[in-house]
């Protein structure tokens, strides 16, 4: 997520002081650092079966074509010296 994406996130929740602090959490995780923002792609066969719109979030996108990148980044992020 971009730098200002999750900026704008913090400022439109700050009502909710949980929420933000989860959101918070979230949205400055080191994962960042080595996943990168990847698109929601329409699936017009699953939309069109379910009669709404259904978009899917491809974390095979990422550059080692893994949705385990984040789980495993922060596992190793967090390991003791």
């Amino acid at each position: 997520m971009q730098a200002n994406s999750r900026q704008t996130a913090l400022q439109a929740d700050a009502h909710h002081p949980q929420q933000t602090d989860y959101l918070r959490l979230i949205l400055t995780a080191r994962v960042y650092d080595a996943a990168r923002e990847t698109e929601l792609e329409p699936a017009p066969n699953l939309s069109a079966r379910i009669g709404n719109t259904v978009l899917l979030k491809r974390e095979d996108n990422q550059p080692v074509f893994s949705f385990k990148l984040r789980g495993a980044y922060n596992k190793m992020a967090h390991l003791s010296p």
